[in-house]
């Protein structure tokens, strides 16, 4: 039987139902208008987000980074997208091109709280640090069951400059799962030798909505992909069979509230984002804060529910989604009329904007953390519009400055508590009347793909017994790939689609750098260097 008319199905819009759209067209034969994408929000793109405008401030929620030697699905992915503004170039080698152009080399990674930046080339481990990693880096993570790092490591650990900067670089919390951390060590240990920099750190042209995925989407709608936007999926029903998982029939809400029953006919696929980590986010404004709203996120309703129908099979997703308390942090995004602001933090750092990383006030109750990326970051921004982006891990915390939790500040109050950390306080109404928007985001979810757990509780991406069901999202379980990154969506996505058709292609494998003997060397060097 063809592909060319199966109808496959992706419930959200986020990069993986892009990139597995893409895979379809391209390795599977499938048409365009065969291909649905549905999603509950009004735009694409699902954590890779950036919208605004010069008169009302740019929001990104996040930013996630980039990684030229590790994300190998992601290049390959973006080796086929051609770019939206440079001519007979891949999205691929347009992202290397600017990141090339515009090298990394943070001067400024963690500043104190009386504005000292800090000197970080000393991890600041003790013996028994080292002898904690060494055992969790030859641990079989079979027996990583539901440990956190806390369990894992002794107080001095968490006072290490290494500590500080691994932290906040990827968001990794005291009660996250030492599994993902593990998995991090070794997929990542490139970066610990060059943590202090972030020389690895990849960036976009823009914001990762303009620069990843308009491409795709401008793609896809080349091949006449049906995107079906403000329309939630709440269920899916399966074939009588005990052993087996087929999908029959997928019910969707509409925008107008009426209910809709899409049939699965033979040969159809089903992929399923299981999990959204940007799920009830919420931004508030210069004025008002952030709305916390964890009730009934829905990728978790629709996830729990059929996993119920399929127990044991379809993974359990109550340890990452039924504690938000746990797996929050707010971010916030500053725009301000003019680069005064920037001009001062370059001043005070040494790095122009695009060339440093990500600032940690270890000292912040709120672990405070800010980024400056290139200008603009935003296409909409012009020559005199300029933003920064940072966040809080610890938002119920009392501020330093700001005598209130986090999580009840309004922009302006974000920015004072921000302006207080670099002691900016004599340029404090300068500042301040620049600005056109501080928007706070309260994401309840945004960690919970670090949360404790067993391994089990993630399901396979193409669960046993299963026919056309596939799961595409950083909720499923990929041997030695790392979760919170592009290259995890896009390699379940690839994974979905290759092995639901059997086709006789491979998945660009995970390099273990770990094994390089170059690499390992390096890091021990990393780990006594002072």
């Amino acid at each position: 039987m063809s592909n060319s008319n199966k109808h496959a199905y992706f419930i959200g819009g986020g990069l993986a139902s892009l990139a597995g759209a893409v895979y379809l067209l391209e390795d599977g034969g499938f048409k365009g208008e065969n291909i649905h994408i549905i999603e509950a929000l009004p735009i694409l793109g699902g954590s890779n987000d950036g919208a605004g405008s010069k008169e009302k401030g740019f929001i990104c929620r996040g930013g996630r980074m980039l990684n030229e030697e590790t994300y190998e699905n992601f290049w390959e992915l973006t080796s086929r997208i051609p770019s939206l503004d440079v001519p007979n170039i891949s999205v691929k080698d347009e992202i290397l091109a600017f990141d090339h152009a515009n090298p990394t080399n943070a001067k400024a990674r963690l500043i104190d709280k009386n504005g000292n930046i800090l000197p970080v080339t000393d991890m600041g481990f003790n013996t028994q640090d080292r002898m904690k990693f060494l055992k969790l880096f030859f641990a079989d993570e079979n027996d990583l069951d539901n440990i956190t790092i806390r369990d894992w490591f002794d107080d001095h650990f968490f006072t290490t400059n290494f500590w500080y900067m691994w932290q906040t670089t990827f968001a990794w919390q005291e009660w996250s799962s030492i599994f993902e951390f593990q998995r991090y060590m070794k997929r990542m240990l490139l970066e610990f030798s060059r943590i202090e920099t972030l020389e690895g750190v990849t960036r976009t042209p823009y914001n990762q909505y303009e620069s990843v995925i308009l491409p795709l989407k401008a793609f896809l709608d080349q091949h006449k992909v049906d995107f079906s936007l403000r329309k939630t999926v709440t269920d899916l029903d399966f074939a009588d069979d005990d052993n087996g998982i087929t999908v029959t029939e997928i019910e969707c809400i509409n925008a107008e509230g009426n209910t809709e029953k899409i049939t699965v006919n033979e040969g159809d696929l089903v992929f399923f984002t299981n999990g959204c980590i940007t799920d009830n986010s919420n931004n508030g404004d210069y004025y008002t804060p952030a709305k916390y709203l964890p009730s009934n996120p829905p990728s978790f309703a629709l996830w729990r529910k059929i996993a119920n129908k399929k127990p044991g099979t379809l993974g359990n997703p109550d340890p990452f989604f039924t504690k938000p308390d746990e797996t929050k942090w707010y971010s916030f995004t500053p725009t301000f009329k003019g680069n005064n602001f920037l001009k001062l933090i370059e001043e005070y750092t040494g790095n122009k904007p695009g060339s440093g990383a990500l600032m940690t006030f270890k000292d912040s109750s709120w672990r405070m953390s800010i980024v400056v990326a290139a200008q603009p970051h935003f296409k909409a921004q012009g020559d005199d519009t300029t933003i920064l982006w940072g966040y809080g891990l610890y938002p119920d915390a009392v501020g330093d400055y700001v005598k209130k939790p986090m999580i009840d500040c309004t922009g302006e109050e974000i920015l004072t508590e921000l302006i207080h950390h670099l002691h900016f306080e004599k340029h404090e109404q300068e500042i301040k009347d620049s600005v056109i928007n501080v928007i706070p985001c309260m994401m309840p979810y945004i960690d919970a793909l670090f949360q404790p757990r067993a391994k089990k509780d993630r399901p396979a991406v193409v669960p046993e017994g299963s026919t056309n069901l596939a799961m595409i999202s950083q909720f499923v379980e990929i041997p030695e790939d790392m979760v919170f990154t592009e290259e995890y969506s896009v390699r379940a996505a690839r994974i979905a689609v290759y092995t639901l058709l059997g086709l006789d292609k491979k998945v660009a494998p995970v390099t273990e750098h770990w094994k390089k003997p170059d690499v390992l060397a390096k890091a021990i060097h990393t780990s006594y260097r002072n």
